[in-house]
């Protein structure tokens, strides 16, 4: 017999698998007190008679919501312009669904503080714990925890609450060792002032250090700061190439910064790679797909959305959280916006 209707309930299921109904009960709400061999009796039951449990009467047995909150910079429309983002979002929900959450988006509006979307969390008590992108900064995730929530921040964080983030420091390192190599030593760096204070700080200590192993000093008459932003980048290069001595190579924090970049040197008649080198971060879907295809650091930002998801679900169910911060590795991938240096 494989029923696959209505009319299957939990009774139903009790009686194929030789139990009372009160242990499906506890199998369905992963209560204690069930033998193993039990436990794997009751779920084959439940897979051969196609028995999916009520979600409501699951939540309010637990006395939760299994509804897991997510908290983004900016409006909806902003934040979904970064492919990064996008990315992480994507792993975020890939994680919940794949536990059988659901997903709760909360981002300020455009009239509203980036604490706006934190109160509102707070405020309505819908969600059993929160997933914060850290470009969010850490006043909210304060506002969470003091308000008994657990948190999990996708990136950098320097409160105690678990996190998972790229390897920033380690990833810059890298690139900047790349354009090095390739005999580059007018470098510039397009940094960032607004958000990810602690990436940003982890990806200029891997510029240094970089430029310390092959005995330069950062010179921050090359330092440009920008917002993230395709435009921001282009307003960066433009201010640097009215140097003396412009840079034969850029290495931008964020792979939108680095198109404003490319777009200002097409635009100036400015060959890359032949003439100035161009390198990215983050890696995300469009650097494959631009002309030429940008060099960039791969950060892994849907595998970062998806282990948040499932750390942060992992301690709602009772394991221990995490005692460091869960560090995933970056890659460099080089394409053809980096070649050797050009003497201009």
């Amino acid at each position: 017999m494989n029923q696959k209707d209505s009319s299957i309930t939990m009774r139903t299921v009790a009686q194929r698998a030789g139990v009372s109904y009160q242990t499906v009960s506890r199998v369905i709400n992963d209560a204690a007190g069930v033998a193993p061999e039990t436990r794997t009796r009751v779920l084959a039951a439940m897979r051969e008679l196609g028995y999916r449990p009520s979600l409501a009467a699951r939540s309010l047995a637990r006395n939760r919501s299994e509804i897991v909150g997510l908290v983004l910079p900016s409006s909806v429309e902003a934040g979904f312009a970064s492919a990064h983002l996008l990315q992480v979002v994507g792993g975020v929900d890939r994680g919940v669904s794949d536990n059988d959450y659901t997903t709760l988006l909360s981002s300020p509006k455009e009239s509203e503080t980036e604490l706006s979307a934190f109160r509102r969390l707070i405020r309505q008590r819908t969600v059993d714990g929160v997933l914060v992108e850290a470009s969010m900064g850490e006043e909210g995730v304060k506002l969470l925890v003091e308000a008994g929530y657990p948190v999990t921040v996708i990136g950098h964080t320097a409160l105690d609450v678990p996190s998972v983030c790229p390897d920033d420091e380690s990833g810059a390192y890298v690139a900047m060792q790349h354009l090095l190599a390739l005999g580059h030593r007018r470098i510039a760096i397009v940094t960032s002032g607004e958000g990810q204070g602690l990436a940003v700080r982890a990806r200029m200590a891997g510029c240094e250090r970089a430029l310390a192993d092959a005995g330069l000093t950062l010179d921050q008459g090359l330092v440009a700061t920008g917002n993230w932003s395709i435009a921001s980048g282009r307003a960066a290069a433009e201010g640097l190439l009215d140097r003396e001595q412009p840079p034969t190579a850029y290495f931008c924090f964020n792979d939108s910064m680095a198109i404003g970049v490319l777009q200002l040197l097409r635009e100036r008649g400015i060959d890359v790679p032949r003439e100035v080198s161009v390198a990215g971060f983050d890696d995300t879907p469009p650097a494959p797909l631009l002309t030429p295809p940008l060099t960039s650091v791969r950060v892994f930002s849907a595998e970062q959305g998806e282990r948040a998801a499932r750390t942060l679900i992992g301690i709602l169910r009772g394991m221990t959280r995490p005692g460091a911060p869960v560090v995933l590795p970056s890659q460099l991938v080089v394409r053809g916006s980096t070649a050797p240096a050009h003497p201009r």
